[in-house]
């Protein structure tokens, strides 16, 4: 398309042996000849640019839900983690997952088999219950809040769903600390250890796995409760496959 172009405009310049050469046909003819190139230049770059300009005007690559393989957490799961929590997870330690929210520094999601746990006021470390729904529904005597309550089922397993947190009032700073559990003996109560505290508000899942019991659950704050966040944990629970 070069070639032709300048061919089919330099035809059309005036002979300089037929006609007196003015500054006015100087200019003419000048402005002819960059016409011509500015043409060629166009066919053929045209394809490159075009290409540029779609590339520029595409939207943004979007982060979409996928299925993550537990590599060290036991009981060994499968689950779909969708696009509001960072991935690869925070933790995968042999009791311990966690995800951490995108969007928000209070939000997440955690998986635990506490090894032990604390009861309310209490510094003595004790074994996690044989049965810990009742354990946790006796917390209720010391400030525990539950609600929301429904029986639901993980991968087959039966397992009970709560929105859970606890009255500031019930007793002294770190009243609650590990009363969910440790994810490790060695864990200090106050800094390690999970508990139902009063800033937080919990979607807990109790979920009973042959001899031990798996505690999930979603973390916002009392203050600003996020519903959204709550419904996507749900939905992730519907997805988790033992191995």
């Amino acid at each position: 398309m070069t070639r032709k172009a300048l061919t089919s405009l330099t035809t059309e310049l005036p002979d300089s042996k037929k006609m007196p050469v003015t500054g006015h046909r100087v200019a003419v003819i000048a402005a002819l000849s960059a016409l011509a190139l500015l043409a060629a230049a166009g066919c053929s770059s045209g394809d490159s640019t075009a290409a540029r300009a779609r590339a520029s005007t595409a939207p943004p690559a979007t982060t979409a839900s996928h299925t993550y393989v537990s590599k060290n957490f036991r009981p060994p799961l499968t689950v779909t983690v969708d696009a509001p929590l960072k991935s690869p997870p925070e933790t995968d330690f042999t009791t311990f997952l966690t995800w951490d929210a995108v969007n928000s520094s209070v939000n997440k999601v955690r998986f635990l088999v506490p090894t032990n746990l604390y009861r309310p006021g209490s510094s003595i470390s004790q074994a996690p219950p044989k049965n810990y729904l009742k354990y946790l529904r006796g917390l209720t005597r010391q400030g525990v809040k539950l609600s929301n309550v429904v029986k639901i089922t993980v991968d087959g397993h039966p397992a009970t769903l709560m929105t859970a947190t606890s009255a500031a009032a019930a007793g002294p700073l770190g009243f609650f600390d590990g009363t969910l559990g440790c994810p490790d003996l060695a864990n200090n109560q106050s800094d390690a250890c999970f508990g139902i505290e009063p800033e937080f508000l919990l979607r807990l899942a109790v979920i009973p796995v042959g001899k031990t019991t798996l505690l999930a659950w979603a973390r916002t704050s009392t203050a600003h409760p996020d519903g959204a966040f709550f419904a996507m944990f749900e939905k992730m629970l519907s997805s988790v496959r033992f191995r």
